[in-house]
């Protein structure tokens, strides 16, 4: 499968969105029918006509898609395109964010959007599958440091107590003094 299969049909258009320029839309014609997104600091809200021509209006939280997805695709031309979106499981409610003609021009945006929306930062291959290469949120998972040891040889004292110094036997001295005062 080649990278013109896997070319979405917006990828043609010029689109370039504010990640903090919120609320944006975005609007293009897949051939079939129109649909218009409008990005908030929410998520996504989708609007589009079914095929019977009722009209569909659908809300997708930031948490409903993968991540935000960067694709790069060679013109007849020679050039290259790089296009950025809000990549769903559903290919039809994946959201465009920029399209761009080098792929310096959409890096500063795929950085930030992944940012303002807390989604890892994807790249599809030329087969459409996505692998991470940058977590939002950049959590490191690995196993747990074990738990630090009692000290056992202190049974007989209690747990809130083991932490305290034992006091030493020896001599106490007492300092004791008179005050006197001079009066006339």
């Amino acid at each position: 499968m080649n990278a013109q299969a896997t070319r979405p049909s917006w990828a043609d258009s010029e689109i370039r969105l504010n990640p903090y320029a919120l609320p944006q839309r975005v609007a293009y014609c897949d051939g079939t029918a129109r649909a218009e997104f409008t990005l908030n600091s929410g998520g996504a809200v989708l609007k589009r006509d079914m095929r019977c021509g009722l009209p569909l209006s659908m809300a997708l939280p930031h948490k409903a898609f993968k991540g935000v997805a960067a694709r790069a695709f060679d013109n007849k031309d020679g050039t290259s395109t790089v296009t950025l979106e809000l990549l769903h499981a559903d290919p039809a409610l994946s959201v465009p964010l920029c399209v761009a003609d080098t792929a310096e021009d959409a890096a500063c945006d795929w950085h930030s959007w992944a940012r303002k929306t807390g989604l890892p930062m994807l790249l599809l291959d030329e087969n459409g599958v996505p692998s991470v290469v940058k977590d939002a949120n950049a959590i490191v998972i690995r196993d747990p440091k074990p738990r630090r040891r009692r000290f056992t040889a202190l049974k007989h004292r209690p747990k809130f107590l083991r932490r305290r110094k034992v006091g030493s036997v020896g001599p106490v001295v007492r300092i004791s003094a008179r005050e006197i005062i001079a009066r006339n």
